[in-house]
């Protein structure tokens, strides 16, 4: 099964990119690959309000309540978006523009805010799951690798200004959609080559090991 989750991962997130690529260099504004990529973006977050809806109101006045907070929200989002569809479908670079600023901004801080007021940095917390016992030199890497991942996704937000601003939407679109995940790899790849080279001495968890154990143990984290 885990073979299987990850094949229908690899191609939902292509299927995903393609899309997204496609809708953005269409010129044709009302094509329907624009109508499916902002279908694409509605739906997921239409079905997080409804759920928020629901589990907000659940407490209080039960599961009927909480089933019709989540339709009311649903009704809502349905109704917003057919008032705002033709923007939506006019706007749609700029609405991946947010989205994408947003993400990588989010990313950043989750990095970022792990390396002051006495916290223990994140990837420290990851790496202490697998390896409890982790020397101190070990433990300042972890603390640098936690830095550079902030660096990368506030690069990412720069970066992705820049070429917004001063090149074609194609082109941003490449490297937005199509290079995002590759980019993410090549610096899983380079960071993993430079901890063996960093602390040669050490047992090395994998790549996989280390997603493993963020996902064990992400209430921790």
């Amino acid at each position: 099964m885990s073979a299987l989750k990850l094949v229908l991962t690899i191609i939902g997130i292509s299927a995903y990119v393609a899309l997204s690529h496609a809708a953005l260099v269409i010129e044709d504004a009302f094509s329907i690959w624009r109508q499916l990529a902002v279908l694409m973006l509605i739906v997921p977050i239409a079905a997080f309000l409804c759920w928020g809806a629901f589990m907000a109101i659940k407490p209080v006045l039960g599961i009927g309540g909480g089933w019709l907070a989540g339709m009311a929200v649903a009704a809502a989002c349905i109704w917003a978006a057919r008032d705002f569809w033709t923007t939506l479908l006019t706007q749609l670079d700029w609405i991946y523009l947010i989205q994408h600023i947003t993400a990588n901004t989010m990313l950043c801080w989750f990095f970022l805010q792990t390396l002051y007021g006495g916290r223990t940095p994140i990837i420290t917390t990851i790496a202490r799951t697998i390896h409890p016992d982790m020397p101190d030199s070990v433990a300042r890497y972890t603390r640098k690798v936690t830095i550079a991942w902030a660096i990368f996704f506030a690069l990412q937000v720069v970066v992705s200004l820049l070429i917004f601003s001063l090149a074609s939407i194609e082109t941003w679109s490449v490297f937005a959609n199509i290079l995002n995940w590759p980019m993410i790899i090549a610096m899983f790849a380079i960071e993993y080559a430079c901890r063996r080279r960093c602390n040669p001495g050490f047992q090395h968890a994998t790549i996989r090991e280390s997603v493993m154990a963020y996902l064990n143990n992400r209430n921790k984290v």
